[in-house]
């Protein structure tokens, strides 16, 4: 009982020396303890900590203020608890939930308080980053409701919102409208054909424009420019609609009062209107004259019939616009209405041109004139969001294949597609945080647009993946493209005080070689991506037949591995470890293998790859090590002596939070004690050196031994060699199949660093007596291989073990 009281209470102090920052502080203010995560967050040593207040984190903190009002707030909720801002050594901030308990003595008098503070640093900036993001999407909301009438319906047309405008021009109220449809203020005056084509346009992803009349709550009319935007699923199912509505009812009062202006005092008349009306015909040479030009709307812009009737440079519009626009005038005279969009003075206008006959002759035409500018805003606003990526501005999914399907259905233009992603971007992301990893994909974005002609088309498709069409297939071109693409972003980028380095992976398809439709290029490419990455990352790799075969059987191999653990298909093979003097077992190497009901063995070259990719290591690693241990107490409750059984982990499971506990939790399922279990790590696992030093020294406390697996062939550095507590070095077999001058040399050197460090070397991948000459020449400690023995099943292994036990 004792002992389990012990555990327990062991375990409660691990669980707040890695999940919570431990003070504590005396009456006066001064800090009299720090834990090991207290420091960490902080990046204070303890030594400049102790005797410090928490001023030493908080510029702003008064000593005297704070102790009058923990003491106020312990007297009366028994304990004080506040968000905290800190500022780290280093100059970052973070925050704490800082929780104070104060300890008092047998007379009732507090003596010093302890703060449990919890870094909840993530939560807070992903606060103030959505407040940032409502602020933003507010200020459009605002931008759209000042400038139209918008309104927002589901795929069946019912109403689900309505901004202060529609419920202004309607006159019913929000709620009146909020689960109708627009029925409510259906007027009458168009035909169920009229919106038979609305609805067909729009159900099939397509923007609607048109004029509708409407009948307010009151029983008047009143007419809206109308545009519908549908926002469309990853299938192209519209699944809500947007439209954004603008007020012509003055046009069309202008445009009836013309036709009473006809009959009457027409110039008297329209010098009122709000918009401009105009009229005009021919001269005796054919060209088109002005007659009239009123309206307030005139005098705004500064147009006169004199000046538009005026000739060459005088004319008010460009050579270019007045040649697009003429059409439409000569096409009025001869008696087809019409319309058409006009920018000048840096606003937008409508003109509708109508003829007027005489018989069945034109004798002139009326137009008129009407102010579109803030309508044309919010449609582009609108448009922009359902075809651009917010993030980035290049063309998001939706139009990228919209345009792409253009090129094909051409027939006449060849093109690439190169899909791309970021390598390790998940690691910027969680290291640096959403806001550094957001202004990365922006910068990449740019730097793709600079490698870009004017004619091809760069996409983001969403988390770290873009995709460009290239219009370009030929060998040569794409890839000068692909490799500039890869030198552009693999330059470092500066972000603020951050230099952060990041380099992509492309994968290439080309129309129409490797697919005639969008998705099975995407797919092909998608392939290409996925070998560029397998084969070494910061390279791009074109999609070949071959590739698509591979990926099948991948993904094949994949799912059955899914079901390996299940189907008790994995089995545990065990290469002996000998000591190089007495030449006796002194352990094991526990090696999966996956002996498929249908395939036979397969490899742990293909399997285990997949496995790091899938996760799926993450339970067969559990799964190996929970075997490993309890075959070799078996073997010690048979009386059979071994010194340990390695268990290599991956780094998915080392830089598992629970990898510690997980390990403990199966010694004590198993019934083996620590110090029989070994775990191998390879050296690159290393390059976190403080993570390292944290998991390995727990690892050590506990009795558990560790070696570092294919060393020489890492990354890691020598000067933390010394600090991890590693029991064992194991040679990589690569420095022993070539036993040249500078293998030789090295293996030597290994060697002697590790007597020099206390910690026992084995060489694996011995298979001939040269090898096993030479390593017992530098006092190597141990040696596993062919030449001593292959990876055996556990049977056979047991009988290895009774035959050296009855030696």
């Amino acid at each position: 009982m004792v002992l389990r009281q012990t555990h327990n209470l062991h375990s409660v102090t691990q669980l707040l020396d890695d999940k919570f920052c431990v003070s504590i502080m005396d009456t006066e203010g001064r800090i009299t303890y720090v834990n090991r995560r207290f420091c960490e967050l902080s990046k204070y040593e303890e030594c400049e900590l102790i005797n410090q207040t928490y001023g030493l984190l908080n510029p702003a903190y008064d000593r005297e203020r704070f102790l009058s009002q923990l003491e106020s707030c312990v007297t009366a909720q028994g304990v004080w608890q506040e968000q905290v801002k800190s500022i780290a050594k280093d100059g970052t901030s973070y925050w704490v939930l800082a929780t104070l308990v104060p300890v008092r003595d047998e007379t009732g008098a507090t003596v010093q308080y302890i703060s449990v503070d919890l870094d909840i640093t993530t939560e807070q900036l992903t606060s103030e980053r959505y407040t940032q993001t409502l602020q933003v999407l507010h200020n459009l909301e605002t931008a759209l409701d000042h400038a139209s009438v918008i309104a927002v319906t589901d795929a069946a047309g019912v109403i689900r919102y309505v901004n202060p405008k529609f419920c202004e021009l309607s006159q019913y109220t929000e709620d009146e409208l909020l689960g109708k449809t627009h029925r409510v203020i259906n007027s009458g005056y168009h035909s169920k054909e009229f919106f038979g084509g609305m609805w067909a346009t729009i159900k099939n992803g397509n923007i609607w424009r048109g004029e509708v009349k409407n009948r307010a709550k009151d029983g008047s009319f009143y007419w809206m420019n109308t545009t519908i935007v549908p926002f469309t699923d990853t299938s192209g199912k519209p699944f809500e609609y947007i439209s954004i509505r603008t007020d012509i009812t003055a046009r069309i009062e202008a445009e009836q009062a013309l036709e009473s202006a006809l009959k009457n005092d027409f110039r008297k008349t329209v010098k009122n209107l709000q918009n401009a009306i105009f009229k005009y015909e021919t001269d005796e040479q054919g060209q088109i004259c002005i007659t009239l030009l009123e309206g307030k709307l005139c005098e705004k812009i500064g147009l006169t019939a004199q000046l538009l009737n005026a000739k060459g440079e005088d004319h008010p519009f460009s050579a270019d616009e007045a040649a697009r626009i003429r059409p439409y005038l000569y096409a009025a005279l001869d008696g087809e209405p019409g319309q058409f969009e006009l920018s000048y003075a840096g606003r937008t206008f409508i003109i509708y041109l109508s003829p007027i006959l005489d018989g069945s002759s034109v004798t002139e035409v009326v137009g008129t004139c009407v102010d579109i500018t803030e309508r044309k805003k919010a449609e582009q606003l609108a448009e922009h969001m359902a075809y651009y990526d917010s993030l980035t501005g290049l063309a998001n999914r939706r139009l990228f294949k919209s345009e792409v399907t253009k090129v094909m259905d051409s027939g006449t233009e060849r093109f690439s597609i190169l899909y791309l992603d970021l390598d390790r971007f998940k690691n910027i992301n969680d290291s640096l945080g959403h806001f550094v990893g957001d202004n990365v994909l922006k910068a990449v974005a740019e730097r793709i647009t600079l490698c870009l002609k004017p004619d091809d088309l760069a996409s983001r498709l969403g988390g770290d993946e873009y995709v460009i069409m290239l219009k370009e297939t030929a060998m040569d071109r794409v890839n000068a493209a692909a490799r500039q693409i890869l030198e552009e972003i693999s330059a470092p980028f500066t972000l603020g005080s951050l230099e952060v380095f990041i380099t992509p992976s492309i994968g290439i398809s080309r129309f129409p070689a490797d697919g005639e439709d969008y998705d099975t290029l995407m797919r092909n490419a998608d392939t290409a991506l996925f070998t560029a990455k397998d084969q070494g990352k910061s390279t791009y790799r074109f999609f070949t037949e071959e590739m698509n075969s591979n990926m099948i059987e991948k993904t094949l191999l994949e799912m059955d591995l899914r079901q390996a653990i299940s189907r008790d298909e994995l089995e545990l093979h065990y290469q002996p470890q000998y000591d190089m003097k007495t030449g006796t077992i002194t352990g094991v190497e526990a090696l999966a293998r996956w002996n498929h009901t249908k395939k036979g063995m397969i490899s742990p070259g293909q399997f285990i790859p997949i496995a790091e990719e899938s996760g799926m290591i993450l339970p067969i690693g559990q799964w190996v090590m929970e075997t490993a241990c309890r075959q070799a107490k078996q073997w010690q409750d048979a009386g059979l002596l071994l010194g340990r059984v390695s268990v290599n982990v991956s780094i998915r499971q080392f830089k598992q939070p629970s990898f510690v506990s997980s390990v403990l939790a199966i010694l004590e399922k198993t019934g083996l004690a620590p110090q029989f279990l070994n775990i191998e790590i390879t050296e690159s696992m290393t390059t976190d050196v403080h993570y390292s030093q944290k998991i390995l020294k727990q690892l050590h406390e506990e009795g558990i031994r560790v070696s570092i697996d294919d060393f020489g062939t890492g990354y890691s550095s020598l000067s933390y060699l010394s600090t991890f507590p590693i029991t064992h070095l194991k040679i990589d077999q690569i420095f022993l199949k070539d036993l040249s001058s500078s293998n030789t040399a090295i293996i030597k050197t290994i060697i002697e660093l590790a007597k020099n460090l206390s910690i026992d070397v084995i060489a694996e991948g011995v298979e001939t007596n040269e090898q096993a000459s030479f390593l017992s020449t530098l006092r190597c400690d141990e040696v596993q291989g062919f030449l001593y023995s292959r990876p055996l099943p556990s049977d056979t292994l047991t009988q290895l073990l009774m035959e050296q036990e009855n030696r």
